[in-house]
C-alpha cells in the first residue's frame, strides 16, 4: 500500500516504516473509512431484505455480492 495522508499511521512510519508497512490497510485512516463503507452497505442490504421499507429502490432489493476485501 502506498504512503500517503490517508494511509500513515502515525509518526511511526517514519523511521520504522518497513515494520508498520502491514498494517497501514487496517490501521490507517484509509482502513477506518474502508471499514465505515463495509458497514454501510451491509446495512443499506439489510434495509433492503425488507419490503416495508419504502426509501430503499427496489434495484438494491436484488440480491448481490459484497466483497469485504
Amino acid at each position: 500500500m502506498q504512503l500517503s495522508a490517508l494511509t500513515a499511521l502515525s509518526p511511526v512510519d517514519g523511521r520504522y516504516a518497513s515494520k508498520a508497512a502491514a498494517l497501514r490497510e487496517h490501521f490507517s485512516e484509509f482502513g477506518l473509512i474502508r471499514a465505515r463503507v463495509i458497514v454501510e452497505v451491509r446495512w443499506l442490504q439489510r434495509l433492503a431484505e425488507h419490503s416495508q421499507i419504502t426509501e430503499v429502490p427496489p434495484s438494491l432489493r436484488k440480491p448481490r455480492r459484497f466483497s469485504s476485501g
